[in-house]
């Protein structure tokens, strides 16, 4: 899978925290320990062959991201608000996904 990361969160460790979850939650990673356990999350789509993350921001206890998924030989827009459990931004209470 190609992945292509924002480039600018680089002097933010909560904005940087929010790209590399939503990537790994994108590509089935491992996102244990980074997601409160009574945490629901949404399910994505198998096929998904890119992911090309845009923004990554964070401001207090949410954080949200947006870019471009392929998936299926289509490119796809799509964005992912989540709330953290604190300000601190160390786990994830819940994440809602959008894309067409």
């Amino acid at each position: 899978m190609k992945i292509t990361r924002s480039g600018v969160c680089k002097n933010s460790p909560k904005n940087a925290f929010v790209e590399d979850f939503v990537i790994d939650f994108i590509t089935s990673a491992e996102i244990r320990g980074r997601v409160e356990d009574s945490a629901s999350l949404p399910s994505m789509p198998h096929d998904v062959s890119e992911v090309q993350i845009i923004h990554a921001i964070s401001h207090g206890r949410v954080g949200a991201a947006n870019g471009i998924l392929s998936m299926g030989g289509s490119k796809q827009p799509f964005s992912v608000f989540m709330e953290f459990t604190s300000a601190k931004a160390m786990l994830v209470r819940s994440l809602n996904l959008y894309w067409q």
